[in-house]
């Protein structure tokens, strides 16, 4: 308990400090580099790459090699960061509107559906009831949850460790919280459809097979650093380009694709992870507070 309290701060202070240094035109490998570097200073290790998700892009891009994007006037952001210590991630993220007043329903919907997750979440309730209680604070907001992306459950080293909280109703997550359990809860809004799909790029990824006759000095580069979590291959500058491809192909690798709204629908996000005691739930981020 206690590693995964002091990441949650680590968490809160290094999405504090992304909200901070963020401004129109900044490069968002820049972004990037800081907020991993922010968490490294304050003695953890990035669980994942720092993703920085613009407008209707809803996850999972974060800056490639020598990337060229800036964080643009007039957009809405999504910040969502993970930290661990000795495997015991945090993960968390927020959402800011830019250069307009335009987004900040948007904004307010997710951030207003993650407190209603938070205050209804305690030992006995099933999954789909905190799914419920998201979407019902979504659509009275005037927008649609996405509902093709989910909450997870956490475990040491495991980011997504199987059991989901979905952001509607889906009474298939028909597992009842116990306490103990550890969930990231992450309400995605939307002015689109209501599902992403695959952008049609990766820009980050995990290891799957820790053993690799042709690539075992590669993989044991990147077990070192990061384990089974997700990583950019921005971190391995010794690391080849090709290896990504010829490594996914091969099953060594997964690539996370970046998701897109299917409508082109902006995207809000806020999340927290959760330590579900008797009574209730702890956030460990406390990603409430930051707005």
């Amino acid at each position: 308990m206690r590693e995964l309290i002091e990441a949650g701060e680590v968490v809160h202070r290094a999405l504090k400090y992304a909200l901070d240094v963020i401004h129109p035109d900044m490069p968002v490998l820049e972004l990037c580099e800081k907020i991993e570097g922010f968490i490294i200073a304050q003695g953890a290790k990035p669980a994942f790459p720092a993703n920085i998700s613009i407008n209707n892009v809803a996850a999972h891009y974060t800056a490639k090699k020598g990337d060229e994007l800036r964080i643009p006037r007039n957009a809405i952001i999504k910040i969502d960061i993970g930290a661990h210590k000795d495997g015991y991630i945090v993960d968390a993220a927020v959402t800011i509107s830019l250069g307009s007043n335009a987004y900040d329903g948007l904004v307010r919907a997710s951030y207003s559906a993650l407190k209603k997750a938070f205050e209804v979440m305690r030992p006995g309730i099933k999954a789909w009831q905190i799914g419920e209680a998201i979407e019902g604070v979504i659509r009275a907001s005037g927008y649609r949850p996405i509902y093709n992306l989910t909450g997870h459950r956490i475990e040491r080293y495991n980011l997504h460790a199987g059991e989901v909280i979905p952001n509607y109703p889906d009474k298939s997550a028909s597992q009842a919280l116990k306490v103990g359990d550890v969930y990231a809860v992450e309400p995605f809004a939307t002015n689109g459809r209501g599902y992403v799909v695959d952008g049609g790029s990766i820009t980050i990824y995990r290891l799957v097979r820790v053993k690799s006759k042709k690539y075992q000095k590669y993989v044991e580069i990147i077990y070192e650093y990061s384990n089974n979590l997700p990583f950019a291959p921005r971190w391995f500058p010794q690391i080849p380009d090709d290896f990504y491809e010829e490594a996914m192909a091969e099953g060594v690798l997964y690539g996370y694709e970046v998701l897109v709204e299917e409508g082109g629908g902006f995207v809000s996000q806020f999340e927290d992870t959760f330590v579900v005691e008797e009574g209730g739930a702890r956030p460990l981020a406390r990603t409430l507070e930051l707005l």
